[in-house]
């Protein structure tokens, strides 16, 4: 999914029906065609070596995002 997830404009999140694999957030000034080739890169690592890769939500913050 490519879109707004409230309150996240910009989000690109790959999950397989069970859990969320990738959740990543438009960079300033970044095309979306760039935003898709980060999201394919994510997923590419998640499918190699079983990491989840989120900089939705970040290890300062208190409030956490979930799909």
């Amino acid at each position: 999914m490519i879109g707004t997830v409230a309150p996240i404009p910009g989000a690109a999140i790959a999950h397989d029906g069970k859990q969320t694999l990738v959740m990543i957030k438009r960079k300033d000034a970044e095309s979306s065609t760039d935003l898709i080739t980060r999201l394919d890169a994510a997923i590419g690592l998640n499918r190699s070596t079983g990491l989840r890769v989120d900089d939705v939500n970040t290890h300062n913050s208190d409030t956490r995002y979930s799909v």
